[in-house]
């Protein structure tokens, strides 16, 4: 190994403190006179009745003898703590729309009984305790079912498609038999309005089911007002839609001799296909495709494979040999305009087919519609899911847009809603990944360091940021009234012949970090994609001055950048000046961590401002429910800081930032500079907080520390090494998780 290039350290049990954590809720009071809530409160039920009554041709759960509504709990509650409230008055939770408002199910003669129980509630207080924090009752009918943009499209458009293809997700958690009258009537109902059914109605990880369907758009309300339906989507469709006019292809590609291909971390490429010339095909370890698949351009996915296998190509004007870092499985699902359902159902075969061999999974392709941020989208749902239940990480690029192409510098760009990201980059365990532009050329409207004039920016799903990381891809310029992407060594790509050509897009920015994420997990005990990852977020580097920028600049910056360039050589070593500590482990609701890592003494005498930077990344893999709506994440682990004094106690450590302090993200990550301070043992306190009462499951999570010199010329690495209590990360051979 370099001289410089040192392994990181692996944080024991041995270093770690667990601390009881005792289980609390609170619920506000509320002082409500009962005398006047209970008349509100009947009404809001007798309005329900009436409006199904009203609606009952248009219900599809009108032969069954349930009834679906809405609850709203009075401010300053939540949901989440109110399970068991609601369950005593006959109330079944069937989704959450945020942390106050809940869609609910009950039977005709549960309903009833509710009715009696709100009049003797309005008599004499009955159930006070029950009844003071719900606020409303209301009927879950109307437009209030459909994504924005179809609103949009239908009703303020100036003239309505005749026709829509559209998704009808049903109220999630029926009971079967109510789900299979609903869905028997729903078919009919779409034949009746002769609208055609899509495929075969299908459910997604959680059990809801789902039916697409083309209708008449005049025939909207029908389905607004029917009881069984949850959301209406219009269908999202995925394709690849840059393609800029082909420029002078260079020297073709071949690999050094002296490469392993065996020792190679395999990468799953979920595209168009991939065809390589014959002295390169043994970098493909498979081909699969669906029975359905009518595909016969494989340009897109070859050159997506290419920068998985190569990361960037180094401008040269002969036949060149490069060392392949990965190879990659070719599973092919782009084959044109894909709909959503279709997609899923591709990418659950493949990864069901190649999951026990291959754990990371590239996806560069995206709808071409900006997301809604306040619902999770369901391809981004499925693939959280699909993460959760194979174990395997997906990459996934942040989509591109249009806009590049009719205004005239970036600052419009970015503020124009139509550039946020589009699905599935919304996944919120998934690795989102933005282009940024390397190199300046003339008449570009990015500069160097900027974000790529055609990629997407955050914020993501309920306002968090989004891309999570970034790397750098081509840019766009005009050469006369033509598009082109110019050549430099970060836009090159390799086609089908082997041969380079420049190209641009996220397509080719998602491909890096699949790459760069691979080559991490080498040298990672047991190949660890949670330490894989934390590793990749926690060196990607910052394009930003870090000294100078405010709460709102440092925002923008991570829905620009995320958490910046992807960086490989920093996550995968440590330096005589850079110490890294690394830990996997697990928490509950029931206990918090305090994690040790050693203050060198070397550091702590070095003189002057800012001498010391210690960076702190703690990412989680939480579980997902989209029938939460915006309460989607079910747990977030918080980090903090403390640090040591010459008393013997510890002292918190504020972080610079309030923006590295937001609560319910999948990653907690802060850094801090030092001046003046104690050597010894510094802890990190790490505390799970989650956000159902039956949840206490353990959670997985990955720490990294880093302790770093600023002046670069102190060995703190060695005094680190001498202390004999922290493995160098190589040498770990255990299975790293804790048991």
């Amino acid at each position: 190994m370099d001289q410089e290039k040192k392994p990181h350290f692996w944080i024991s049990d041995e270093e770690v403190i667990e601390v009881p954590k005792k289980l609390t809720s609170r619920t506000k009071e509320i002082d409500i006179v009962y005398s006047e809530h209970g008349p509100k409160l009947s009404a809001s039920l007798k309005n329900i009745e009436e409006e199904v009554r009203n609606k009952n041709d248009s219900n599809s759960l009108d032969d069954s003898e349930t009834l679906v509504f809405k609850v709203d709990v009075a401010e300053g509650n939540k949901i989440q703590y109110k399970d068991d409230d609601f369950s005593s008055l006959g109330l079944t939770i069937n989704a959450v729309k945020s942390e106050r408002t809940a869609i609910v199910t009950t039977t005709k003669q549960k309903f009833k009984m509710l009715k009696d129980r709100v009049q003797k509630y309005t008599e004499n207080g009955s159930r006070k305790t029950k009844f003071d924090y719900i606020e409303d009752f209301s009927s879950y009918l109307g437009t209030q079912k459909n994504a924005s943009d179809l609103n949009k499209k239908i009703y303020l458009g100036e003239t309505p498609p005749v026709k829509i293809d559209v998704q009808f997700m049903f109220i999630p958690k029926l009971v079967k038999t109510d789900k299979d009258i609903a869905l028997k009537n729903m078919v009919a109902k779409i034949k009746r309005d002769n609208g055609e059914l899509q495929d075969k109605p299908y459910s997604l990880s959680d059990d809801t089911l789902v039916v697409r369907a083309v209708i008449p758009s005049s025939s909207l309300s029908n389905y607004e007002n029917d009881s069984a339906i949850y959301r209406i989507e219009e269908t999202r469709f995925f394709e690849v839609n840059l393609n800029l006019s082909v420029q002078t292809e260079h020297e073709k590609v071949t690999i050094s001799n002296q490469t392993n291909l065996d020792l190679l971390p395999i990468v799953t490429v979920l595209d168009s296909g991939i065809t390589f010339p014959s002295n390169l095909s043994p970098l493909i370890l498979d081909t699969w495709q669906p029975h359905d698949f009518k595909g016969k351009d494989f340009s897109h996915g070859t050159k997506v494979a290419s920068k998985v296998i190569f990361r960037h190509f180094k401008e040269k004007t002969s036949e060149s040999n490069y060392s392949p870092r990965a190879r990659v499985i070719d599973c092919r699902i782009l084959d044109g305009s894909v709909p959503e359902n279709v997609m899923i159902r591709r990418i659950q075969e493949a990864v069901g087919k190649y999951s026990d061999v291959s754990k990371i999974y590239n996806l560069s392709a995206n709808t071409s519609a900006p997301i809604e941020a306040d619902e999770m989208s369901i391809i981004g749902y499925e693939i959280d899911a699909i993460q959760l239940k194979k174990d395997v990480q997906f990459v996934l690029s942040a989509g591109n847009h249009n806009l590049w192409q009719t205004e005239t510098n970036i600052s419009d760009i970015i503020d124009d809603d139509d550039s946020i990201i589009s699905s599935p980059a919304d996944s919120m365990l998934g690795i989102t990944v933005g282009a940024i532009c390397a190199e300046e050329h003339s008449t570009s409207l990015s500069g160097k360091n900027m974000i790529a004039p055609y990629s997407r920016k955050g914020p993501g799903f309920s306002g968090f940021s989004k891309p999570d990381v970034s790397a750098y891809s081509g840019t766009i310029i005009y050469r006369g009234n033509t598009p082109i992407t110019p050549f430099d060594e970060y836009s090159l790509v390799m086609n089908s012949g082997g041969q380079l050509l420049p190209d641009s897009g996220t397509s080719f920015a998602a491909p890096i970090v699949s790459g760069d994420l691979a080559e991490i997990s080498q040298i990672v005990p047991d190949n660890d994609l949670l330490i894989s990852k934390a590793l990749l977020y926690h060196n990607a580097k910052v394009l930003w001055d870090e000294d100078d920028i405010d709460e709102d600049e440092l925002s923008l910056a991570h829905n620009l950048y995320g958490r910046g360039l992807s960086t490989v050589d920093d996550s995968k070593f440590s330096s005589p000046s850079k110490v890294t500590f690394v830990r996997r482990g697990f928490l509950n609701r029931e206990k918090k961590e305090r994690v040790k890592i050693y203050m060198p003494e070397l550091l702590a005498a070095q003189p002057g401002r800012n001498a010391a930077k210690v960076t702190v990344t703690c990412l989680s893999k939480p579980p997902v429910d989209r029938t939460k709506g915006t309460e989607y994440l079910g747990a977030y682990v918080r980090a903090s800081l403390k640090k040591s004094q010459e008393n013997g106690t510890l002292a918190p450590v504020q972080p610079a930032t309030k923006e590295s302090r937001k609560k319910w993200d999948v990653c907690h990550q802060f850094s801090k500079m030092f001046s003046r301070f104690n050597a010894g043992d510094w802890q990190i306190w790490l505390e799970l907080f989650g956000r159902w009462e039956d949840g206490n499951d353990n959670i997985p999570y990955a720490l990294i520390v880093t302790i770093e010199d600023m002046s670069g010329n102190l060995d703190i690495y060695n005094e680190v090494q001498n202390q004999n209590r922290y493995q160098a990360l190589n040498q770990v051979r255990v299975r790293a998780q804790n048991k």
